[in-house]
């Protein structure tokens, strides 16, 4: 809505507040001059509170239903303006008033979010939530086709990005930058979010041994050697030396799990990371962690009241022992320096998961990973054959299925693209197929919304 638009409705709704203020005493004045039944008094008293409190409260249902838009208007480029800054939480300071659903559930959560975070193990979570989505004939906000980043990444997620084009969405499992707000457009109001993260030394080491050939590297590191432990020892002497928020992709070399969960990655002041931190605990049902994976699998399954089979699980992009640096304790410390938004994010939640653990019970916990261990072996031993590495990227290894696998083992090791794929089929057999002009349209935008969110200038 233009501004101009957005000043009438705003004078138009103080106009109707005085209006029926005029008419509720006018109708006072009535009553007083006329006797009336008491039963009558009343009705007409407390109706015309009702009107007059509908007009100075707009989120109230009468209010709501004459400005209410349709789905396909949320996709709109009036609206798109309208929200465009504040609302969609550009604002580094804004603060969400969103609370996240109680813990406690009594039936399996139909409706999660998670969000896959980079170089967190993301990649077998993913699969996770893409299977029990198919398990469930649920729909899927999947990545426009040959991409693979959710909503425009590594801009906040932009529902026009996500594939196929629907009102709400059931299930979410793929890489994107996370906003409640832009989320709460076209998620369920009872949907729980979930997110991962990982020790922020190990993490630091597994981007700069994945994103190696990549940008930033490959631009602040030219001409260095591809070695992990060399490129990590040089920039981490002085990271201030090579950081350039100029640079596409900047992100990846400081605090990138708080980039991913949609704060800015530059800013050191501990209460506005701290602040985020605690937003983050507003939102989050459980934010599992890469370093007791099970554990937090185990957690996961008890809040969403999933069964076994709902997380068993195979590895995914395993790098080889031999591509690994082992981080020193000097190094250690710069890498837990120059990411302290991380450090204090993997600090704060180590401890909130820790208590969550001891409220499940301790002894309990314990039984469950032996239950899971047992059963983690068993699929391992039906579908995988052996790991294999990449052929473009030798460095990591995939899991090969045994000969004539069973749909339960393709579904087990299919990757979040593969997998994808299959859903995205499934759910256009039952919807109308975008034309290749409008396919066209949403990769061009992708292209411009993306490219914008590479650099901070």
């Amino acid at each position: 809505m233009p501004i101009t638009g957005a000043n009438t409705l705003l004078q138009t709704s103080e106009n109707s507040g005085k209006l029926n203020k005029g008419r509720l005493q006018y109708s006072a004045n009535m009553l007083r001059g006329r006797k009336l039944p008491p039963f009558f008094k009343l009705t007409l008293i407390v109706l015309c509170a009702y009107i007059l409190w509908t007009f100075n409260h707009p989120g109230s249902g009468l209010r709501a239903g004459r400005y209410t838009r349709s789905a396909d208007d949320y996709v709109g480029p009036i609206f798109r303006e309208e929200r465009s800054n504040d609302y969609v939480g550009h604002r580094s300071d804004r603060i969400s008033n969103f609370r996240k659903v109680p813990d406690a559930c009594s039936v399996p959560s139909r409706n999660v979010a998670f969000l896959k975070t980079h170089k967190t193990g993301s990649s077998t979570m993913s699969n996770i939530m893409l299977r029990f989505a198919d398990t469930h004939n649920l729909t899927v906000g999947l990545p426009l086709k040959d991409h693979w980043e959710l909503g425009g990444y590594p801009a906040y997620i932009d529902k026009r990005l996500i594939d196929p084009s629907l009102p709400k969405y059931n299930i979410l499992g793929h890489h994107f930058r996370f906003n409640i707000e832009k989320l709460r457009d076209f998620m369920h109001d009872d949907t729980r979010y979930i997110t991962i993260i990982r020790s922020p030394v190990d993490n630091v080491e597994s981007v700069f041994g994945f994103f190696q050939d990549q940008l930033p590297f490959i631009d602040w590191l030219e001409g260095v050697e591809a070695n992990t432990a060399l490129r990590l020892n040089m920039f981490y002497d002085n990271p201030g030396k090579y950081y350039n928020k100029k640079t596409d992709w900047y992100f990846r070399a400081k605090n990138h799990m708080f980039f991913d969960i949609g704060y800015d990655v530059s800013n050191d002041d501990t209460a506005f990371i701290d602040s985020k931190i605690q937003e983050m605990d507003n939102t989050f049902t459980l934010v599992l962690l890469t370093d007791f994976f099970d554990e937090s699998l185990i957690m996961m399954k008890h809040l969403l009241c999933w069964d076994w089979d709902d997380i068993i699980y195979i590895k995914f992009k395993m790098r080889t022992d031999d591509a690994k640096t082992e981080v020193n304790p000097d190094l250690a410390q710069k890498i837990l320096n120059w990411n302290k938004a991380d450090t204090r994010l993997y600090d704060y939640f180590n401890k909130t998961f820790w208590k969550k653990v001891d409220a499940y019970g301790k002894e309990r916990m314990s039984d469950d990973l032996e239950v899971f261990e047992k059963k983690q072996k068993e699929a391992e031993d039906l579908c995988i054959d052996s790991y294999q590495p990449f052929k473009k990227k030798p460095w990591i290894l995939g899991a090969k299925l045994r000969k004539k696998p069973s749909p339960f083992c393709r579904n087990l090791a299919a990757s979040e693209t593969v997998y994808g794929e299959r859903l995205r089929d499934k759910m256009y057999s039952s919807i109308t197929h975008l034309t290749e002009q409008q396919e066209n349209e949403r990769n061009d935008l992708f292209k411009k919304v993306a490219e914008g969110a590479l650099q901070s200038t």
